[in-house]
């Protein structure tokens, strides 16, 4: 790494000198001669396999192996694990090459492998697979419907899970007792991820150390080894996981896809290195897709407008299988803040996990705290309209106040933090919430929108660890800090780096970051829950501090004086009063190492968010006029890289409210599956818009931090859809996205 790492991380990738998946076997020896990989893909989204015909294609030219299920069974893999802290879930087997039948449109059938990519396709094409065409379950409504196609023979009424949390019985009188009862449902389409950077892979066997290199795009490398050892049956260190620029992640990228394992197969069975490059139609097809929800909700009031009782039921459509996390997005995350930011008694949740034939869904951008918290806001401004007042008011009179934190839900969950009532003073303030009457717009239907919100943050299966190692380089101290929490977009570098020199005391050249090294044996979780900052950044905060009273008292040695009256400054000790002892790198004759490790922990960010939009009555087309987000992420440690999380998630979540929607026909076939069809927002949609800071630091890890990665789709999400509400009045809002069609059609 370059000794100006830091600086150089905010602007190499957009120069064009990033090093993703795809660049690494044109450049990388280890991957040298590497061949290529084409997938045969269905195009049904139930039917059983009746034949696939390889004969043909195996004769043409380039071909080195065309593998199909058999290979992977002959291999002995496995299923797929699936996290759970409810007890075991009853997931069918997720196939890496579809086994007898297919469950979803683009569900991979084979695997060609050929000297040159061209020769890969051809052969691919020419593989001959016959179909018994079935009747496919498309969406929650039809998978629950009765008699619908079961998606797998072994789940008949496609509910693969369910689980209920909270006193149904205290939710129920509270309900019976009410001055009144809200109630609304909502649905969150199918989303596709987008990540700027296709999925693609390139792996090596070596047969010596019977042991597999593999590139592949990911969010932590311990993720990755985990789920690679679970289907090839072997342990984690037979797996070196490279690490490397990364186009982007948003959840779907902490767990292995099926096409990885065969492709180290490949590479086994081959004797050669085997590349695979995704398309971007791939990509709409097969990657974990996000949302696909419907949720419900009920909320009592008494007679004073005060919150007596919550109950949610939420249905999540999981595709064709189990991915890995969705039991955990789909269940825990929405129960860790299930009431959202209110004090409310008694609450209840039942949740449904339901098989559909689409491709599976998993975490992306925010994994069930959007969900949840567009629930409980929505049901709160339908409140404020019941009650008729300012949607302010009815959540000042519910909210949390600050001198009850840390605070306890009635899940027994625990609040860290919080002043909820700051955040939308500040947020009415800066919004000029009072002043939209007087603000203007010629022949557009205008409405406004806020949203109060909690999100847990930080969490993990593990504990994580940190490795520093303080050491004399050119006469200079230098520390090299490894973790396994790799960077899609976080900064880590700055971050990281700040954290440790902050308490050693170091310019930023002396320090190198080496995220997910190939060969690590660090515990801990990769970059995903907004959990980075929190937990790995804690590690280094202890292993720094651990350094820095080891310098200490070496140097009290030389002063004689006692270590707590020195510090770390300008890359020396000091006395209490400036007077430099010696040079840092003075006292290392030999290197100074220390692993700081942090037990998993949550945190709970939250934020008041507003938003105006302007609806053109003629065309139903919105548009984002003004948004301003207020937020509380704890400890700011880089506010550059916060504001740019914001503002990346704000994008999100107006492109989730306005217009997209992986759409699939009654069949199961995508009609959204490209960039013609699929609607990501553009930077033109966007107005300039405020992103403000009203922090109350954490008192449950080291930094006070909280994650903040997921905020800002969360709040947009909900404060967008807010404000569309607002725009329609009385009108009933239509389904989501809420695309000009809609709008139009909404206001008649």
């Amino acid at each position: 790494m370059p000794p100006t790492q830091m600086r150089e991380e905010r602007t190499r990738k957009v120069t064009g000198r990033g090093r993703y998946t795809a660049d690494e076997w044109q450049a990388d020896q280890r991957f040298a001669g590497a061949v290529f990989a084409v997938y045969v893909r269905s195009p049904h989204a139930a039917a059983r396999i009746v034949s696939v015909d390889t004969a043909f294609a195996a004769a043409l030219p380039g071909v080195l192996r065309i593998l199909t299920a058999r290979d992977c069974v002959e291999a002995g893999f496995g299923p797929f694990p699936v996290m759970s802290r409810w007890g075991a879930v009853p997931a069918p087997m997720r196939p890496s090459l579809a086994d007898g039948a297919v469950h979803h449109v683009g569900e991979a059938v084979a695997l060609v492998v050929a000297e040159t990519q061209a020769q890969a396709l051809d052969a691919a094409e020419a593989v001959a697979v016959t179909y018994d065409v079935r009747p496919a379950a498309i969406g929650l409504s039809q998978a629950l419907a009765p008699h619908a196609p079961a998606v797998h023979d072994a789940i008949p009424d496609n509910i693969v899970f369910a689980h209920r949390a909270g006193d149904a019985a205290a939710v129920e009188a509270a309900m019976a007792a009410a001055a009144a009862v809200i109630e609304t449902e909502i649905e969150l389409p199918r989303l596709a991820p987008m990540i700027m950077e296709p999925r693609a892979t390139v792996a090596r066997y070596d047969a010596a150390t019977r042991a597999y290199t593999v590139r592949v795009p990911h969010q932590g490398v311990n993720e990755i080894r985990r789920d690679l050892a679970a289907v090839m049956g072997l342990p984690t260190d037979r797996f070196q996981v490279l690490p490397g620029d990364v186009g982007g992640g948003f959840g779907p990228r902490n767990s292995v896809y099926p096409d990885v394992p065969v492709l180290l197969l490949a590479a086994r069975l081959t004797g050669r290195a085997v590349a695979w490059a995704g398309t971007r139609s791939e990509s709409f097809l097969t990657d974990l897709q996000g949302r696909g929800v419907r949720v419900r909700g009920r909320l009592a009031l008494d007679a004073d407008g005060r919150f007596t009782a919550l109950d949610v039921g939420y249905d999540a459509d999981l595709g064709a299988y189990v991915s890995p996390v969705s039991v955990i997005a789909n269940i825990h995350n929405p129960l860790a803040s299930l009431t959202g930011c209110y004090r409310i008694p008694v609450a209840h949740a039942a949740f449904r996990l339901v098989l559909t034939n689409a491709a599976a869904t998993g975490p992306y951008r925010g994994a069930g705290r959007p969900e949840i918290s567009l629930l409980v806001e929505r049901l709160v401004d339908l409140a404020a309209r019941r009650l008729g007042e300012d949607p302010f008011v009815t959540r000042a009179r519910n909210a949390i106040p600050a001198a009850a934190f840390p605070y306890t839900l009635p899940s027994g969950i625990q609040y860290d933090s919080g002043d909820f009532h700051a955040l939308m003073d500040k947020a009415r303030v800066s919004s000029d919430w009072d002043g939209f009457p007087t603000r203007s717009a010629t022949g557009v239907v205008r409405g406004r929108g806020m949203a109060l919100f909690i999100e847990v943050s930080g969490g993990g299966a593990a504990p994580d660890e940190a490795a520093l190692t303080l050491s004399a380089q050119d006469g200079a101290a230098h520390l090299r800090i490894e973790t396994v929490s790799g960077a899609t977009g976080q900064s880590h570098p700055t971050a990281f780096s700040s954290i440790a020199r902050s308490r050693l005391g170091l310019a930023e050249e002396a320090v190198t970051l080496a995220a997910s090294e190939a060969t690590t044996r660090l515990s801990g979780a990769g970059t995903y829950a907004s959990r980075s900052t929190i937990t790995t950044g804690s590690s280094i905060a202890l292993a720094a501090e651990e350094i820095a009273a080891k310098l200490r008292a070496l140097a009290a040695l030389r002063a004689n004086c006692a270590a707590e009256d020195l510090h770390l400054a300008d890359a020396e000790v000091r006395r209490a009063d400036g007077t430099p002892v010696c040079a840092i790198v003075a006292l290392l004759r030999e290197p100074i190492a220390a692993t700081g490790r942090f037990a998993p922990t949550n945190a709970f960010a939250s934020g008041c968010h507003v938003a105006e939009v302007e609806i053109d009555p003629e065309t139903g087309v919105a548009r984002l006029a003004r948004f301003v987000a207020v937020d509380d992420a704890g400890v700011t440690i880089d506010h550059t890289a916060a504001l740019a999380q914001i503002q990346g998630g704000i994008a999100q979540g107006v492109g989730e409210a306005l217009s997209e929607e992986a759409v699939l026909d009654a069949t199961g076939q995508p009609i959204a599956a490209s960039l013609m069809d699929y609607a990501v927002p553009r930077a033109g949609d966007f107005p300039d818009y405020d992103v403000l800071e009203c922090n109350t630091p954490s008192p449950f890890n080291p930094l006070g931090v909280k994650g903040i990665g997921e905020a800002g789709t969360t709040g947009a999400l909900c404060a967008v859809t807010a404000a569309i509400a607002d725009a329609l009045g009385d009108r009933p809002l239509p389904p989501m996205p809420f695309t000009a069609r809609r709008l139009w059609e909404a206001l008649g």
